[in-house]
């Protein structure tokens, strides 16, 4: 299955919130000199919902995309080529976001198995991301 059958043109669900919280970071100033030499593709799944959102930050822009979790192949790095993939509850995300849910807090759901990461390194773009956007 190619990308462009799997991404939806407009974010729906849990993708659409995502576009809501990012979308205003390709107007600051500094997302743009933090991540002007970046490039990465983040797929954040929420396993609680029909959509997963891809975030692809390309030399400081961002764009958010909405792609079904179901079937499961769709998730796969061969089908969206993501670089960091991180599947958890909207409430553990939503948390996180909004400062409601510490690091420390977050590594224990991730011993507890209730976080599910894979390209750790890459995801640190996604924390750089939260800061820039609550700070």
């Amino acid at each position: 299955m190619s990308e462009s059958n799997i991404v939806l043109k407009e974010p729906r669900g849990f993708a659409g919130l995502i576009a809501n919280i990012m979308n205003p970071l390709n107007k600051d100033p500094r997302f743009k000199q933090a991540f002007k030499n970046t490039k990465r593709i983040i797929l954040i799944n929420a396993t609680n919902l029909h959509y997963a959102a891809l975030l692809t930050i390309d030399k400081g822009s961002l764009k958010v995309e909405g792609i079904r979790n179901e079937p499961k192949s769709n998730l796969k790095k061969k089908a969206t080529g993501w670089n960091g993939y991180v599947a958890m509850d909207t409430q553990i995300f939503l948390g996180l976001a909004t400062k409601h849910l510490s690091l420390i807090k977050l590594g224990v759901k991730i011993l507890r198995s209730e976080v599910k990461m894979s390209g750790i390194f890459k995801l640190l773009a996604l924390l750089k991301l939260l800061k820039i956007l609550t700070g």
